[in-house]
C-alpha cells in the first residue's frame, strides 16, 4: 500500500506538470496603443435565433463603440420572439432568413446568408449573446491590418451573474483549450483551430474556402473550418477576450445550459487536436487523481499526508489559473474543483452515449447531432 501510494502520487503530480504544457501561454487581443486605427470596410454578421434579449445588450454596445463598423447585419433565423424588431430598432439591417436547405445547419445557413449580403471587405462573425467592449472593434480592427492574410477568432470572456453559470468553468476552459492556441509552443504549432463566437477575416480569404457551405452540416463549425483554413494556407489566430468582447452563456438555467453543452462538446472532442487533447487529459487526470487521493488520507503517513494537501492546493491553484483567464470565475469555484469537475464529466459522459444510441439534442427548437 506505501508503495503504491507513492507512485500514485508521484503520478499525479507529473500529470499536473503536463498540463502547464496546454495552458502556459495565454493572449488577450493586443491593444495597438498610440497607433492609429486602421479603417476597414468591417461587416458584422450576427446570426440570430429568438435572441431579442440578447441582441438588446450586442447592438448598443456595437453602436456605443469607439470604432464604427462598415455596417451590422441580423440575419433572423425564423425567430418566434421580437429579434427582428430590436434589431431594426437598434438600426441594424434585418435579413429575413430563407428557409433552412436540406444538409443545413441553422447557424452555418445564417452565417453564409450573412455574408453573401454584406458589403464590406472584411467579416466579422459575432454570436448574439456576445457584448463588445468600448475599444473591442478597434482592437480587432488593428489585428486584421496587421495580419490581413489570417483569421482571428476570439473567446470572450464568460460574464458569471448566478451560481449555477460556475458549473459551466471545465467545459468554458476546454473549449478554450482545444483550440491548442495556447500551448508551450505558441503561435509555433501548426494545428490550431477557431474559436465560433467571434471570427474576423477578410471577404477574399472567406471565399478562398467556400465560406460556410464547406462546413453546412457541423455543429461546431468552426473546428471543421479551422481545418480547411489551414489547408488553404491561411494562419488561424486565437485570442482571449477580456478587454475586448464578453458574454453570457445560457441565461435560462442550469437546463439550457445542459443542452448547450451537449449539443456539440462531444463533437468538439472528436475533432480537437491530438496533442492538445493529450495536454487537456493530463490535466484533467491530474485533478481526478488529486481528488482520489482524498479518499486515502486515513491510510497514509504524516508526510503522504501532506502531499496530498499539496496536491489538492496545486490543482486548486491551477485551476483558478485557466478559470480566471476564461471567465468571472469565483476563487471558491476553483478551491472547490472536484464539484464543477464532477458535474463536466456527468454532462459528458450522458451526451457521448446519447450520441452512440443515435439521439439528438434540442436546442432553439431544432434537433441537432
Amino acid at each position: 500500500m506505501d508503495l503504491f501510494l507513492w507512485s500514485f502520487l508521484a503520478t499525479t503530480f507529473v500529470l499536473w506538470l503536463a498540463g502547464w504544457l496546454v495552458f502556459l501561454r495565454f493572449r488577450t487581443v493586443p491593444s495597438p496603443g498610440d497607433a492609429p486605427t486602421p479603417e476597414l470596410r468591417i461587416s458584422v454578421v450576427i446570426p440570430a435565433r429568438n435572441e431579442e434579449d440578447n441582441l438588446a445588450r450586442l447592438l448598443p454596445s456595437l453602436q456605443a463603440s469607439l470604432y464604427s463598423p462598415h455596417e451590422i447585419l441580423v440575419v433572423d433565423d425564423h425567430s418566434t420572439d421580437r429579434t427582428a424588431e430590436v434589431a431594426r430598432g437598434h438600426k441594424a439591417i434585418v435579413l429575413p432568413g430563407a428557409n433552412l436547405p436540406e444538409g443545413w445547419y441553422g447557424k452555418p445557413w445564417a452565417c453564409q446568408q450573412g455574408s453573401e449580403a454584406a458589403t464590406g471587405d472584411w467579416l466579422l462573425f459575432l454570436d448574439a449573446d456576445l457584448v463588445a467592449e468600448p475599444e473591442g472593434l478597434g482592437h480587432l480592427a488593428a489585428l486584421a491590418a496587421a495580419e490581413p492574410d489570417a483569421v482571428h477568432s476570439v473567446c470572450p470572456y464568460h460574464r458569471i451573474e448566478r451560481p449555477y453559470e460556475e458549473l459551466s468553468a471545465f467545459f468554458n476552459a476546454i473549449m478554450v483549450l482545444g483550440t491548442n492556441a495556447f500551448t508551450a509552443k505558441g503561435r509555433n504549432v501548426r494545428e490550431t483551430g477557431l474559436f465560433g463566437q467571434a471570427m474576423l477575416l477578410s471577404k477574399a480569404g472567406y471565399a478562398a474556402v467556400g465560406g460556410h457551405r464547406r462546413v453546412r452540416a457541423q455543429v461546431l463549425e468552426n473546428f471543421h473550418l479551422a481545418r480547411h483554413f489551414r489547408e488553404a494556407g491561411i494562419a488561424c489566430r486565437c485570442y482571449l477576450g477580456k478587454g475586448t468582447l464578453s458574454m453570457r452563456m445560457f441565461p435560462g438555467g442550469l437546463g439550457e445550459l445542459v443542452a448547450g453543452w451537449s449539443k456539440g462538446f462531444v463533437s468538439g472532442a472528436g475533432n480537437t487536436p491530438r496533442a492538445a487533447l493529450a495536454g487537456v487529459s493530463a490535466w484533467l487526470s491530474a485533478l481526478i487523481m488529486a481528488t482520489i487521493a482524498l479518499s486515502f488520507l486515513p491510510f497514509a503517513d504524516f508526510w503522504q499526508r501532506l502531499l496530498v494537501g499539496k496536491l489538492y492546493l496545486l490543482g486548486a491553484v491551477q485551476c483558478l489559473h485557466v478559470f480566471r483567464h476564461v471567465g468571472r470565475y469565483s476563487w471558491l469555484n476553483a478551491a472547490l474543483f472536484p464539484v464543477a469537475l464532477a458535474f463536466y464529466q456527468i454532462v459528458f459522459f450522458r451526451a457521448l452515449r446519447r450520441r452512440r444510441a443515435g439521439g439528438t439534442v434540442a436546442w432553439k427548437g431544432r434537433d441537432v447531432a
